[in-house]
């Protein structure tokens, strides 16, 4: 209805001042403008757009582009991914993206893209623009790099301090631990997947959030899974979560491990006990980052760092079949050896202090008899340092030692029983070096490097001696 005074041609004339106002933005717009149709078209987009996309005019590009979903996004994915984003959000959405050039080279944009409806609510296309920001995209990453650089300057330099007795909750200042410490520090500068090998109770778990602690993505959650723990029929919908009816049971949406590790780290504990099946799903989020939960058909992203542990030799499980060989080359890239406690005994007088400092809760926890202080010494712990913690624990509480393994206090080297009275010195001592030696390798299960440790010699040295004691047999080969 026309205003009081106001003449119909003068209407008219404000209508084309406004159109020719907004034809004007739109042709000289430094920001590409579109718009698209839902089967993936472009019904009309301005100078800008084409030229960011390096095209002569817009009737070029429109021409040209038939398929919006492979000619236009570099990942063909994608297009759904920002239609489901959209189709369930009022409104305009951001997302940067690379998109594919006339001339086949690939840029980075920012697009903010919102869905045109009609009165019923239908999406009838799709209004957006976009914003070549490759430039912005590589000085942004020459940032980060340049800091990721100087972050891991400056954890090589904390590195070089070799007196460090303990890293996180990691204790130990042995030379092996130390190793562990230079790479755990190299690898938390990194985005890269690491994987601990170890026996059961050496702390693997405790490797991982270390890493984590120090990485960029502390401020984010560490995520921890059991493989071993979750049953084969909920693996699936554990990792990628669930919605509301995917199965019987599942009466509610539900995050998966890998929307918590969104950001963060994903720790994949016992990860040799993953069955075929599941490494195939996993290795494509691994790649990718995309996944989709159980009865939902959009792909969803997570940006995650992989940390994965085992007590099992996968190079062994991928030649018997068990394990899939691209898997293990995706999660074996940055592998930490976690020594088991019974080689690195010069840890054990730090380990027992901190664990009844821990137990007791006092700074001056109580001093154990020298006969159990022996007894901690010499014991071969097959349970590790967990197995450690739970011996003190029992001794505080019950007064007593009880070992998993068998031990004797009498199994140090001892003196031979028959030495010929008024035997030279020289002797005398040669036959207390091999008595010792002997109970030594007995100890170790005749493993030579573990022996040579123990008794503070090298390897060299030990198998001169073996030889010139003649205790090399078949029971010693090369351990």
């Amino acid at each position: 209805m026309e205003s009081e005074g106001q003449k119909p041609d003068q209407t008219l004339e404000a209508v084309r001042e406004r159109a020719d106002t907004f034809q004007s933005i739109f042709e000289n717009s430094t920001m590409g403008i579109f718009q698209s149709s839902l089967d993936g078209r472009f019904l009309m987009v301005n100078p800008a757009f084409a030229r960011i996309l390096g095209y002569d005019s817009p009737g070029d590009l429109i021409d040209s582009i038939g398929d919006i979903e492979s000619q236009f996004y570099h990942h063909a994915a994608r297009r759904a991914e920002i239609l489901s984003a959209i189709e369930a959000k009022e409104g305009t959405s951001r997302f940067d993206l690379e998109l594919c050039r006339k001339d086949g080279t690939i840029i980075t944009c920012s697009l903010s893209v919102r869905a045109i409806r009609d009165a019923n609510g239908k999406i009838t296309h799709l209004d957006g623009f976009i914003d070549d920001v490759t430039r912005a995209t590589l000085w942004k990453k020459e940032i980060q790099e340049r800091s990721e650089h100087l972050t891991r300057e400056n954890l090589r330099l904390r590195a070089l301090f070799k007196d460090r007795y303990r890293f996180g909750k990691i204790i130990g200042k042995s030379p092996v631990m130390q190793e562990v410490y230079e790479i755990m520090l190299q690898a938390a500068g990194t985005n890269t997947s690491v994987i601990v090998y170890g026996e059961s109770g050496t702390g693997k778990e405790l490797v991982a959030r270390a890493i984590h602690d120090l990485s960029r993505r502390h401020h984010k959650e560490f995520v921890p899974v059991n493989c071993g723990a979750i049953p084969q029929h909920l693996l699936e919908s554990e990792f990628f979560g669930h919605r509301k009816g995917a199965y019987t049971g599942a009466n509610a949406d539900a995050r998966g491990y890998l929307d918590r590790a969104d950001g963060g780290t994903l720790f994949l504990d016992e990860v040799g006990e993953l069955s075929l099946d599941m490494q195939v799903k996993l290795l494509r989020a691994i790649d990718g980052g995309t996944y989709s939960p159980l009865g939902d058909s959009r792909s969803r992203k997570s940006d995650f760092r992989l940390i994965a542990a085992t007590n099992r030799n996968l190079k062994d499980m991928v030649k018997s079949g068990k394990m899939r060989e691209d898997f293990f080359f995706r999660i074996d890239i940055v592998p930490i050896d976690l020594p088991p406690l019974r080689d690195r005994r010069e840890d054990i007088p730090l380990l027992i202090d901190h664990f009844l400092r821990e137990i007791t809760g006092t700074d001056n926890p109580p001093v154990l008899p020298g006969k159990v202080l022996e007894a901690l010494y010499k014991y071969e712990y097959p349970g590790n340092v967990r197995e450690m913690q739970n011996i003190l624990q029992r001794y505080l509480a019950i007064k007593r030692l009880d070992f998993l393994g068998r031990f004797d206090l009498e199994d140090g080297p001892q003196e031979p029983e028959h030495i010929e009275k008024g035997l030279p010195l020289q002797q005398r001592v040669a036959l207390y070096e091999k008595t010792a030696i002997e109970k030594c390798l007995a100890l170790h299960r005749w493993n030579r490097g573990r022996t040579a440790t123990a008794l503070g010699i090298d390897r060299k040295t030990l198998y001169t001696k073996m030889k010139a004691y003649e205790l090399l047999s078949p029971r010693t080969g090369e351990k």
